[in-house]
């Protein structure tokens, strides 16, 4: 039998994690555990801002030095540097055999992985803020010189998407790779064709609008703004079907649950909130961040909710209840970013620390 020992607040320690047993009935019922991490991926030298899975045995993490690098996710070694950028790496990607990243420099990489040397340079006029590849192979950019940008799986030119007024925010595919959805500065989102042609323009935000996405479906978009909101639109008619309020600061992040019945928000209020999508009901608050929160994820059968923002932590909720499971702490700065791994035992996570680390469920 494993012996704990108290420490200072009602906490047992028993060599792993640490189990939070303070008096409340309710938190006796499902005590909360703090968790530290079981592989610090300490190679960068400058904060780490985007982190991804390759599976369940790499890790691929972009930071601030210029670099992207791919990990072994089992021995925490660096098993590949990615260099050429000459200012941040914002964004990483992967499709299996090539990496994507986009930077600061104004321009997107396409890198073998097997070998680390860049294939193609992808340019923009203005810092490259995202990056990513539809199912088929193709690419998608956008940047803040107002236009985002589809290249062919080779890195040639196909589109150039143009009709935002002010720098982009966001981009990304419908879940099939038949429509792009971009998000701006403009205060609008809007979604395109892969022939380039704009066939709707969401509206109904008083401020910019930081993220846009889809649902699992594709038939519907939620977008989060800076007027502290999150919008639902219909994507075939463009129509703004719920106004999620709640939040009292801007609104960073929002996703759909895996069945589309709910969206998941993260705030600089220190709060993420779930709204029900059918009536636009706020649901619940999971408020156990002190500061601003970055980054949520619903796992796979959307029982829990994962967080991280600026407190160092790393927190996971029931969906249900609210109830915070588990902190992950170990940080030494701001969380920027926190996902699961594919299976849902493992959370990978990103810092201002210059650090990616490894939590086991």
């Amino acid at each position: 039998m494993t012996q704990g020992r108290v420490a200072p607040g009602g906490l047992i320690h028993t060599g792993g994690s640490v189990v939070d047993t303070a008096s409340d009935a309710t938190q006796q019922d499902t005590p909360r555990a703090f968790s530290f991490p079981s592989l610090v991926l300490g190679g960068h030298r400058a904060p780490v801002c985007a982190a991804t899975w390759l599976g369940e045995g790499q890790v691929l993490t972009g930071s601030h030095d210029c670099t992207a690098k791919v990990w072994n996710a089992k021995s925490g070694l660096c098993e590949l540097t990615l260099e050429g950028h000459e200012a941040p790496v914002l964004c990483v990607a992967c499709d299996g055999q090539r990496v994507l990243t986009s930077s600061s420099d104004r321009t997107a990489r396409l890198w073998d992985m097997k070998t680390g040397s860049c294939e193609r340079v992808l340019s923009h006029n203005g810092p490259v803020v995202s990056a990513s590849f539809s199912p088929t192979g193709q690419v998608l950019t956008a940047s803040s010189d107002r236009t985002a940008r589809l290249w062919s799986s080779e890195g040639d030119a196909l589109q150039k998407l143009s009709g935002h007024s002010q720098a982009l925010h966001s981009a990304c595919f419908s879940p099939k790779g038949e429509q792009v959805l971009t998000a701006s500065h403009d205060g609008t989102a809007r979604l395109w064709n892969l022939d380039g042609e704009c066939v709707q323009v969401f509206r109904g935000h008083a401020a910019h609008v930081y993220q846009a996405t889809f649902s699992s479906d594709g038939q519907k978009v939620v977008t989060c703004s800076a007027d502290d909101s999150a919008l639902v639109f219909d994507v075939t008619n463009g129509e703004c079907l719920q106004r999620l309020t709640g939040h009292a600061s801007a609104v960073y992040q929002a996703v759909f649950s895996p069945d589309d019945s709910k969206v998941l928000t993260a705030a600089a209020d220190t709060f993420a909130g779930l709204f029900e999508v059918s009536t636009g009901s706020f649901l619940k608050y999971f408020a156990e961040h002190r500061l601003a929160v970055h980054s949520v994820a619903f796992s796979g059968d959307g029982s829990k909710v994962l967080t991280a923002g600026d407190d160092r932590a790393v927190r996971i909720f029931n969906t249900a209840t609210g109830d915070c499971l588990r902190c992950f702490e170990g940080h030494g700065e701001h969380v920027y970013v926190a996902v699961f791994s594919p299976s849902f035992r493992k959370v990978l996570t990103g810092s201002e620390d210059c650090t990616a680390k490894i939590f086991d469920l």
